[in-house]
């Protein structure tokens, strides 16, 4: 049986200033590609959004720095755990599309399908890729 809060709350240790310059380090990183990606697709003038340029920018400097920082690896699995929050407004937005014709409803469907089969199947090439470099290593 899960133990009462008042307990769980006594346990937890309160973060230390290294952690919490760690977690300020991480979400001033994330802020920073976000807004170099926005002042990038908008100078460039880029067909893509300046969230995608930015996460690309973050990418970079990742394989750049050879790995993630823990602070940013905290800040992001905060951001991770709180996912289905930011999807609510994209799912609650759906609910607007009733006056879309049936060709519109078709091209949004199959653009749900596939994207969503791409997506599956670039993600089962990346974990067979991840899984034989695994073995091979051993």
């Amino acid at each position: 049986m899960a133990a009462p809060l008042s307990r769980t709350l006594t346990k937890m240790t309160p973060p230390t200033l290294r952690n919490i310059f760690h977690w300020l380090i991480g979400a001033a990183i994330l802020f920073g590609c976000d807004r170099l990606g926005n002042l990038a697709s908008t100078a460039l003038e880029l067909p893509v959004p300046g969230a995608v340029v930015g996460m690309l920018l973050l990418l970079f400097g990742l394989v750049i720095y050879g790995g993630v920082p823990r602070g940013l690896a905290q800040v992001s699995s905060q951001l991770l755990f709180l996912l289905p929050l930011l999807f609510l407004p994209a799912a609650v937005g759906v609910f607007f599309l009733r006056d879309l014709t049936l060709s519109e409803w078709l091209a949004l469907i199959a653009a749900i399908v596939i994207g969503t089969l791409v997506s599956l199947a670039l993600s089962a090439l990346l974990l067979h890729r991840l899984l034989d470099k695994g073995h091979r290593d051993d």
